[in-house]
C-alpha cells in the first residue's frame, strides 16, 4: 500500500496538532470531519505563520556585526594586547632588578665581613702597650711635665687664630 506525501502529512496531523518544518514549528489546522479529510489531504492550506516584527528585526541585527562595533572591538583588543606586552616587559625588568639586588646584597655582606675581619686584625695588632713602646723608645717621645701644658680661653667656638706665640707658664 503506497501513500502519497499528503496522506503522510494528514496522518502526522492526527498524532499531534503541531508539525516542524526546518526550525519553525507550525500549528496544524483543526482536523476536519471525516468527509472533509479527503479534501484536506488533496487541497492543503498553507499553515498560518505568526511573526513578531520587532523580535525579527532584533534577531536579524544581532546576527551581524556593524562596522562601528567591529572597530571598537578591534581597538579594545589592540589595547589589551599592548597592555599585556608592556606588562610582560616590565615584569622582566622587575625580575632583573630583583636579581641584581640579591647579587649586590651578597657582595655587601661579603665586604662587611671583610671589614670586620680587618678591624679585628688591626685592633689585635696594635695594643696600647705596643704604641707606648714605639713612641718612647723608637720616636723618643716623653710624657709632659707639670707646667708644660697651658690652658687658655677661646673667644669663639668654631676656630682659633694664633696671633702671637703662646706664653710660657710661670
Amino acid at each position: 500500500m503506497k501513500r502519497s506525501k499528503g496522506e503522510a502529512l494528514v496522518r502526522e496531523e492526527r498524532r499531534s496538532p503541531y508539525y516542524v518544518e526546518g526550525s519553525t514549528v507550525y500549528r496544524a489546522a483543526e482536523p476536519a470531519r471525516k468527509q472533509d479529510r479527503r479534501k484536506t489531504a488533496v487541497k492543503k492550506k498553507a499553515p498560518r505563520l505568526v511573526t513578531y516584527p520587532k523580535a525579527a528585526v532584533k534577531a536579524e541585527n544581532s546576527l551581524f556585526f556593524d562596522k562601528g562595533y567591529a572597530v571598537v572591538v578591534l581597538i579594545a583588543a589592540l589595547i589589551i594586547i599592548a597592555s599585556l606586552a608592556v606588562m610582560v616587559r616590565l615584569q622582566g625588568k622587575v625580575d632583573d632588578q630583583e636579581r641584581n639586588i640579591r647579587i649586590l646584597r651578597s657582595e655587601l655582606s661579603d665586604i662587611q665581613a671583610d671589614n670586620v675581619a680587618f678591624e679585628d686584625s688591626l685592633d689585635s695588632k696594635y695594643s696600647l702597650d705596643y704604641i707606648y713602646q714605639v713612641a718612647t723608645k723608637d720616636l723618643g717621645m716623653v710624657y709632659s711635665q707639670k707646667g708644660q701644658i697651658v690652658y687658655y680661653d677661646r673667644a669663639r667656638e668654631d676656630y682659633v687664630k694664633q696671633m702671637h706665640d703662646v706664653p710660657e707658664a710661670n
